[in-house]
């Protein structure tokens, strides 16, 4: 079975509305070219599952769907996605399955994807959290599930690395984090 990565940039503001917030509409709530250049460093290569209206995004944002990935879509109707070269499936198991000879899958959202691999219930769960946390206030109508539990001592993940990148030019500051499941949180084995 492949890692499973857990790739999203989530607004960190604790007890604002914009907590956790990830999207707005078809657009992020911000535009941060550094998070753009590591979300494409890391997947480049790999398979990036994603949702139906995740990949919809991608071809509002950026016309079509992201060169260098293989674009996974989940999808319970298979002819709503009509792109060349895309990868349908109608559940999550079977899609990171059929990519079970690779060393990573990337989970690239939207919401209800992630909350299913963060959830520990499900036959996939993340193996490794890389999240870009934007410090503000901003407005959308998309949420990263509830995370903040599963983060530090005693919990599922540990961190391996966090990078704070101060505001500028207009842009919010925000942290590059890295977390890792630990050994003895690991999920397990489907059907076990």
């Amino acid at each position: 079975m492949p890692e499973v990565v857990v790739v999203a940039a989530v607004a960190e503001a604790p007890g604002s509305p914009a907590d956790r917030l990830i999207g707005d509409g078809y657009k992020l709530p911000w535009h941060l070219p550094a998070d753009l250049k590591r979300f494409k460093a890391m997947t480049v290569g790999h398979p990036l599952v994603m949702g139906r209206k995740t990949f919809e995004s991608l071809l509002v944002q950026f016309g079509g769907p992201l060169p260098g990935r293989e674009n996974v879509v989940l999808t319970r109707h298979a002819t709503a996605v009509d792109h060349p070269g895309i990868h349908v499936y109608g559940g999550l198991a079977e899609a990171v399955g059929a990519f079970s000879g690779r060393d990573r899958v990337f989970i690239g959202g939207g919401a209800s994807l992630y909350g299913a691999v963060l959830d520990g219930e499900g036959p996939v769960q993340a193996d490794r959290l890389e999240l870009t946390l934007v410090e503000g206030e901003f407005s959308g109508d998309t949420f990263f599930p509830p995370y903040r539990h599963l983060l530090g001592e005693g919990a599922p993940f540990r961190l391996e690395a966090s990078e704070r990148n101060a505001a500028e030019a207009g842009r919010p500051a925000f942290r590059f984090e890295s977390w890792v499941r630990r050994p003895s949180s690991a999920p397990a084995p489907a059907g076990a």
